[in-house]
């Protein structure tokens, strides 16, 4: 397959626009199942949808090691696309027999939900592998018709099904028949003719290759795992304390703020690449200032969102899910509150994988965890789906200082001077070998709301 040629700024915009086409349609199609759960069916159905992924989505994301950013970070090419695809494998595997085992634990109630997300999600996954190879192919029409396709498939298939039988477990088949058409089936096709013959070593030399690649990876899939378990959290506490109604409400309103994490994901995978190229290339002080660029204005973007949700958000939310839900107004206020620390976290997020900073990503989730459960045992008996929405705002805008906080390190060590430890593997230098280094500018500001 054929390499595009960087094409400079209209380039750009092409990539990002074909990504966020791809992911506008992943998500439209999560939103209508939604939608229809709401409207054929009862919160409690959107419950039970919420619960499969929230139950699902962590375990996939630990068992498959954050391998889609380690592999469009590698632009030196240490370890093959067949390695990547083999561990990928291999955690998908053991993913889901840890959902089986969990979803045959819950019983008839919502197991088959939970299992079939489940595969669903670890269909995804597998399917990340072909999309890290095509983004660094910079090939994101096919990323974006790939994720499209799926897409169209899951609302169609799922939608028939649930009209059909009113039964979510049933209505799950139609996730797994686009996840394994639109994320598998379509780019491997794609990609295939280019990567026979290049399965790499095999054997003793090869097992060792794939435990380096393990080691690399596997704060970067620890981090992506409790990232999301962090973000669940309060729809846990919600189950919990509140029910699967007040559950559905919730996820249903967490789904209306979709739209600027549209964009956001859009942005944060086409830059990913191109910020692994500064970081390679030791340009530090341009990848700074582009990261800077980008938190001022995912914060601009925030408080514009915030806004709307206190003008517009009751009316939104009865066109879209009815009276049951728009009464809940004030809820979407609050988690349009934290659209800006998203995208801040989405950029800084990039930043620090580009810098090879993987470890780094570990050390900011594990107190937001503990920060956000202890704030959502806390608030959602206390104040409800307020509450609940108030944690998870918490738990964005503390990551994302705390990222903010650790990029800035990083990129002033890496800047470094007389007696600073030289980067490890993989880590770039602000300087060629010979010559003065750059002067130094300021560092990036801390990330607040």
């Amino acid at each position: 397959m054929a390499n595009p040629a960087p094409g400079g700024r209209w380039s750009g915009l092409s990539r990002v626009s074909w990504f966020l086409a791809g992911l506008a349609m992943t998500s439209l199609a999560q939103w209508t199942i939604v939608t229809v759960l709401a409207r054929a069916g009862s919160p409690g159905l959107v419950g039970q949808y919420a619960l499969g992924l929230a139950v699902g989505a962590p375990v996939v994301l630990v068992c498959g090691l954050g391998l889609q950013p380690v592999l469009v970070t590698d632009v030196a090419g240490r370890f093959t696309f067949h390695e990547y695809l083999r561990l990928r494998l291999a955690g998908m595997a053991v993913a889901l027999l840890a959902i089986g085992v969990v979803a045959y634990a819950m019983g008839s109630g919502g197991g088959p939900v939970v299992l079939l997300v489940g595969v669903a999600k670890a269909l995804d996954a597998v399917g990340e592998i072909y999309f890290g190879i095509l983004q660094r192919r910079r090939a994101m029409r096919t990323v974006g018709l790939s994720m499209a396709l799926n897409a169209a498939l899951s609302v169609v298939v799922t939608t028939g099904l649930l009209l059909a039988t009113g039964s979510v477990a049933v209505a799950a088949l139609g996730s797994v028949a686009g996840s394994a058409l639109g994320s598998v089936g379509y780019p491997r096709w794609v990609v295939r003719p280019d990567l026979r013959g290049a399965a790499g070593a095999g054997g003793w030399a090869a097992l060792r290759r794939q435990r380096r690649l393990v080691v690399t990876a596997l704060p970067v899939g620890f981090a992506y795992s409790l990232t999301s378990f962090t973000g669940n959290v309060p729809m846990y506490v919600v189950q919990h304390e509140l029910g699967a109604q007040a559950l559905g409400v919730f996820a249903a309103l967490s789904y209306a703020t979709m739209g600027a994490n549209l964009l956001y994901a859009a942005m944060y995978q086409v830059l990913l690449h191109r910020m692994a190229e500064l970081a390679g290339a030791g340009r530090l002080r341009a990848l700074r200032g582009l990261v800077v660029r980008l938190v001022l204005g995912a914060l601009l973007f925030g408080l514009a969102g915030a806004l709307v949700a206190r003008l517009a958000g009751e009316v939104v939310l009865g066109l879209l899910y009815g009276r049951d839900y728009s009464r809940h107004w004030p809820v979407l206020v609050v988690l349009a509150l934290g659209i800006g620390a998203s995208g801040a976290l989405y950029f800084v997020n990039a930043a620090l994988l580009a810098l090879h900073r993987f470890q780094h990503h570990l050390t900011a989730t594990l107190p937001t965890l503990g920060l956000v459960a202890a704030a959502s045992l806390l608030l959602v008996p206390r104040h409800g789906l307020i509450g609940a929405a108030s944690a998870a705002v918490l738990a964005l805008v503390v990551e994302a200082v705390t990222k903010t906080l650790l990029l800035r390190h990083a990129l002033a060590r890496a800047v470094g001077g007389p007696g600073t430890p030289p980067p490890g593997d993989g880590e770039p230098r602000d300087r060629p070998a010979a010559g003065p280094a750059p002067p130094e500018r300021s560092n990036v500001p801390k990330v607040t709301i």
